[in-house]
């Protein structure tokens, strides 16, 4: 076979040349799989993708392996360690293998990859089943591998991990419990699918096959069209990208994997726990993005639960669905006082259940979206778009407001000097700080932050019913109390910076901007926002100039220099502004 191995020239190289080039294969090197193509001159047998050793992450590998014509059962990922292969899995790899890893390791995973097909390990002692089960899956597309005791099943997935272990119960040497709780109790095999199928069929028989870990447990006899349809629903869930992560917490084994079960073939991925307390280490230890609990529960309640991880930092904002029997208004208004997302009453069957984790996850991207979207847009814009989104067909109206305002305007003296001698991280990581200092300023005395235009910042002051003081003067505050901010910050840092203010008041226009149906920016026009940057212009270094119109309005509160004689652009007599130097106490 000709074999690829997409990875910067070096060790690993070396490695996998050793070990498969004595077996017969040729191997083709190369950083990228383009260059591998070009170097290779006609079709690979199977890639090998060492991706983050080259700085590429699993999905987009498996992205250029597709697009160059790869198919994804002919690729296999080498992770730095057995976490990066579950996630390569997770992402559409087939295959996957850990470094370091053994000589024959790599050749087995090469051979089956060369073949095309998914493995399926059948550990059965009866060889009626294996006559009847081994034709069965060959014809739907599976490679069959062979045990006849648990002994021998457990030695072959170690020795040549396949990627699903079918397993009977009853068998000499180790039984299929016993089986399926080594391969799961294993960090290397924790992620293989394991499926009992046995005649014993109690309830009982099924709880000790989930406790052990089982992913699927059929009773025998089974129609062969519901063996094979139920390996491949386990097996196509490898397939599905990675959605979010479930911590299902319930003492059940037969609820837990009902839940799991429904869950994981919507391609969530899904962590168990067997009781209240085992849910809350789990979910503490790495916080899931939904929790699932039942209510009844050992050592620690449903309830219980909610309360412990609402109290807890790392996890009192991820979204806890609860499932229980009580469902009178008072056990609901008590669950909601705890903390409680959503709930589902039993009995439920698994549609309900997925339809409300869909539902609150949902709800949890949304309000996390909304949040961040705080970050990015003004104040006067996110009210804008909430008002508009409550008007149904207002979407396409363009709307404008004048109203009395001040506006403020900062920037930083020779920051575009500074900013050239320094990589890009310096200059973004600076900035970002010194915005830090300065915003909350803003945002104490009510300001709203408009943009930020390069190291500029433009904010608008409104009168507003929860202040006491006009937007001129908190204004004149905050530009004040930015140069005592920026002040500080220099005391921490080796780039000092110099940054000038401008202040000017009157009707502006605020509203909104842009196109119509594509892009719009809330924002402020007029005479008065351009002379407030102008004035900005004209400010001293480290220093504060009103405008007129502001300073008459807060004479009675401020000292001032006046500054006279100023030109300003589009102003055909000079104007006079003062530089604010304190307060009147």
């Amino acid at each position: 076979m000709h074999v690829g191995l997409v990875t910067p020239p070096g060790v690993l190289g070396q490695f996998v040349a050793r070990a498969i080039e004595p077996a017969g294969h040729a191997l083709s090197v190369a950083p990228d799989l383009e260059a591998l193509s070009e170097q290779a001159g006609k079709k690979l047998d199977v890639v090998l993708f060492a991706p983050v050793v080259a700085g590429l992450p699993a999905s987009h590998a498996l992205a250029e392996a597709t697009s160059a014509g790869v198919a994804p059962e002919r690729a296999v990922y080498l992770g730095l360690d057995v976490a990066a292969c579950e996630e390569a899995r997770r992402a559409g790899f087939f295959r996957a293998l850990s470094i370091p890893f053994q000589t024959q390791e790599l050749l087995a995973t090469i051979e089956d990859s060369a073949r095309g097909k998914l493995v399926v390990l059948l550990a059965d002692d009866s060889d009626l089943i294996h006559k009847h089960t081994v034709p069965l899956l060959t014809a739907a597309g599976y490679d069959v591998r062979e045990a006849w005791d648990g002994e021998e099943g457990l030695a072959m997935v170690r020795a040549r991990k396949p990627d699903l272990l079918l397993t009977d119960v009853e068998m000499p040497k180790m039984d299929g419990y016993s089986l399926c709780r080594a391969v799961k109790s294993d960090e290397a095999l924790a992620d293989l699918p394991v499926v009992i199928c046995s005649s014993l069929g109690e309830t009982a028989d099924l709880e000790r096959g989930f406790d052990a870990g089982a992913d699927e447990y059929l009773v025998k006899p089974v129609v062969p069209e519901e063996l094979v349809s139920r390996l491949h629903s386990l097996l196509a869930t490898r397939m599905v990208s990675a959605r979010e992560r479930v911590l299902v917490v319930d003492d059940s084994a037969a609820i837990r994997h009902l839940v799991a079960d429904c869950l994981r073939r919507q391609g969530f991925r899904v962590e168990t726990a067997v009781d209240g307390q085992d849910g809350r280490d789990k979910a503490v230890a790495t916080p899931p993005d939904l929790v699932l609990t039942d209510y009844d529960m050992p050592r620690m309640t449903g309830f219980q639960l909610v309360h412990a991880l609402r109290r807890d930092e790392r996890t009192r904002d991820v979204p806890i669905v609860m499932l229980t029997a009580r469902d009178t208004k008072r056990d609901q208004a008590q669950m909601r006082a705890a903390g409680l997302t959503s709930y589902l009453v039993k009995p439920f069957g698994t549609d309900k259940c997925i339809a409300i984790v869909e539902r609150v996850l949902a709800e949890a991207r949304l309000s996390r979206y909304k949040e961040a979207s705080r970050l990015y847009i003004s104040e006067g814009a996110l009210k804008a778009a909430e008002e508009m989104s409550r008007e149904a067909g207002s979407f396409g109206e363009v709307r404008a407001k004048e109203v009395d305002a001040t506006l403020l305007f900062s920037d930083i003296s020779g920051f575009t000097n500074m900013s050239s001698k320094m990589s890009p991280a310096e200059v973004v990581s600076i900035l970002n700080e010194s915005f830090d200092a300065l915003c909350v300023v803003i945002k104490e005395q009510g300001g709203d932050i408009d943009k930020f235009i390069g190291d500029a910042i433009m904010a608008v002051f409104e009168d507003r019913p929860e202040l006491d003081e006009p937007h001129a003067l908190r204004a004149a505050r905050a530009a004040w109390g930015m140069q005592q901010a920026l002040g500080r910050f220099n005391q921490g840092t080796e780039h000092r910076l110099t940054m000038r203010i401008g202040l000017n008041c009157g009707k502006i226009v605020r509203g909104d901007i842009g196109s119509r149906h594509v892009r719009r920016d809330y924002t402020c026009i007029g005479d008065v926002v351009n002379r407030a940057q102008r004035h900005e212009g004209k400010a001293p270094l480290g220093g504060v100039l009103m405008s007129v119109s502001v300073y008459e309005r807060i004479q009675a509160h401020v000292r001032v220099t006046e500054m006279s004689g100023l030109t300003f652009k589009g102003i055909d007599e000079p104007q006079s502004a003062y530089v604010l130097e304190g307060f009147v106490s």
